[in-house]
């Protein structure tokens, strides 16, 4: 698979983190619990978003330097790709630092539908606030969803942008739920909190399974195919030669679009990571053959 093991690492603790914060919408609103809250549902999904954005790009790069040159990209390494999801998360919590500077974490008293037997506590949040701090993983998830379409034709044998795909997908579609039903429900605290917490837990059950699951299958049914190999070959890629119009008027109708078969070679690691990426040229089909 094209993931990394830190990477992925990064990926499962975002996960834990949603589940967590789950646990602290529902607790009892303090001034510690409403600082948590703000800064801790923002945080865990930009951790799972910028770990599946920097997979995504990694691939992208890849496929991309092999169609244009034997030449390894930049930033692949295990340690590039840290230092790169951290920066995303990075900005996540600064962010999430100016807001509660800007609005200082506190609880409020309200009193439903103006009864003055029933006072409710519930955190001094805005709820416009708190949606203008999920802007940003919300063009996280764009993004990594754009180049989940990208790289979806890439090979099956170092391709996991179609399961991010999946992901990123099915996440856009909770997230499209969320919002009306989170701002069409103000007067009603409890669907307004059940919402959130189900939203975010789905969004890291999705992550999971969409990710997690092929693999775990593939170690417990098909442990034939968990080995790890040092030089894998591709399918070809066909890449069509458009040729310019002067100079080649005399040439045949037929020879105007060529199809020309490529072959990807990808070496890794000792961590299952790409080290480089070639090209060859294939002249034919027979010669493919042969050659594998």
């Amino acid at each position: 698979m094209a993931s990394g093991r830190e990477l992925s690492y990064m990926l499962l603790t975002g996960c834990v983190l949603c589940y967590l914060i789950t646990f602290v919408l529902i607790a009892k609103p303090t001034i510690v619990i409403c600082a948590t809250q703000r800064f801790g549902v923002g945080f865990g999904f930009s951790v799972i978003y910028s770990s599946l954005l920097t997979k995504t790009n990694r691939i992208s790069r890849i496929f991309d330097s092999a169609r244009k040159s034997a030449k390894r990209p930049p930033f692949i390494s295990p340690k590039s790709q840290i230092v790169i999801a951290s920066i995303l998360i990075l900005i996540q919590v600064l962010f999430n630092i100016i807001w509660l500077v800007l609005e200082i974490p506190g609880t409020r008293l309200e009193y439903p539908s103006g009864k003055r037997n029933e006072v409710i506590r519930k955190c001094g949040t805005d709820d416009i606030s708190f949606l203008v701090s999920l802007v940003y993983n919300m063009f996280l998830i764009i993004i990594c969803t754009l180049y989940a379409v990208k790289t979806r034709k890439i090979p099956e044998n170092f391709n996991e942008s179609k399961f991010i795909g999946f992901s990123m997908y099915t996440t856009c579609i909770i997230w499209l739920a969320f919002i009306p039903i989170y701002f069409g429900t103000l007067n009603s605290f409890q669907i307004q909190i059940t919402t959130l917490c189900v939203s975010i837990s789905l969004s890291a059950t999705v992550a999971l399974v969409c990710l997690f699951v092929p693999k775990m299958y593939i170690i417990v049914f098909q442990p034939e195919k968990n080995v790890r190999r040092l030089t894998m070959i591709s399918a070809s890629y066909r890449r069509t030669l458009t040729k310019t119009s002067s100079g080649l008027a005399t040439g045949n109708n037929h020879d105007s679009h060529n199809n020309e078969r490529i072959r990807l070679n990808v070496k890794y690691d000792e961590k299952g990571d790409v080290t480089t990426t070639t090209t060859v040229p294939v002249a034919n089909d027979r010669d493919g053959v042969h050659s594998l």
